[in-house]
């Protein structure tokens, strides 16, 4: 999966791609925003379902990376 950025302007960047969600009917469209100069945690949202995406973003690299929900337990202290 590719995920694309389109400059808006000179302050703000989209990022557009497939939505995992839709992938096997190839529709749905990811459309999340960041700042030009944004480094951090992004929510992008599939126009035709409705799913939320998070990413991690560097919009000075141009660079993504797909956050995933990790399961995680309590360890019990002694």
């Amino acid at each position: 999966m590719t995920i694309r950025w389109l400059s808006c302007g000179s302050e703000s960047l989209h990022i557009i791609g497939t939505c995992p969600n839709c992938y096997a009917t190839e529709a749905g469209l990811l459309l999340g925003t960041a700042a030009a100069g944004y480094a951090g945690r992004i929510t992008a949202t599939c126009v035709d379902c409705g799913k939320s995406v998070e990413y991690y973003v560097d919009a000075t690299a141009q660079k993504i990376w797909k956050l995933d929900l990790m399961e995680s337990k309590r360890v019990p202290s002694e």
